[in-house]
């Protein structure tokens, strides 16, 4: 059988937790060195058509753009992200139907304003939406 446990009615807590707080043994962290020159941080994950994003068209605000919910575990969630139209420099996929892009056809894709988001590889078959 085990022992009841003695409380202290008198006893406070937050005095002892204060005081375990001040015991606490605390050092500086560590300044991280600067980085040599040349080396740029490691870029963000970019999505290269293996995973499987869920893609939403939300809106059609002109002829030219799309509003589009974009959510992938690798490159991140994009709410009312804006695509627009262009001709696709590459072959590729549709991540919206899933059908095969060659170069040259109308396409919508991310619009990056400075840095590319991490879905700016992705496009949408222009002929899919409905005008």
């Amino acid at each position: 059988m085990s022992e009841p446990v003695r409380m202290e009615p008198t006893a406070d807590v937050w005095p002892r937790t204060v005081a375990a707080i001040r015991n606490f043994d605390v050092r500086p962290e560590p300044v991280e060195a600067p980085r040599p020159a040349g080396r740029r941080p490691r870029a963000a994950a970019r999505w290269d058509g293996r995973s499987q994003p869920t893609v939403r068209v939300l809106d059609k605000p002109t002829p030219q753009t799309l509003t589009v919910s974009w959510c992938d575990a690798r490159t991140g969630h994009y709410g009312y992200q804006t695509w627009r139209v262009n001709i696709a420099r590459r072959a590729g996929v549709c991540v919206l139907t899933g059908r095969a892009i060659e170069a040259g056809e109308t396409v919508y894709c991310p619009r990056a304003n400075g840095t590319p988001p991490g879905n700016a590889g992705a496009m949408i078959v222009a002929s899919c939406i409905a005008s």
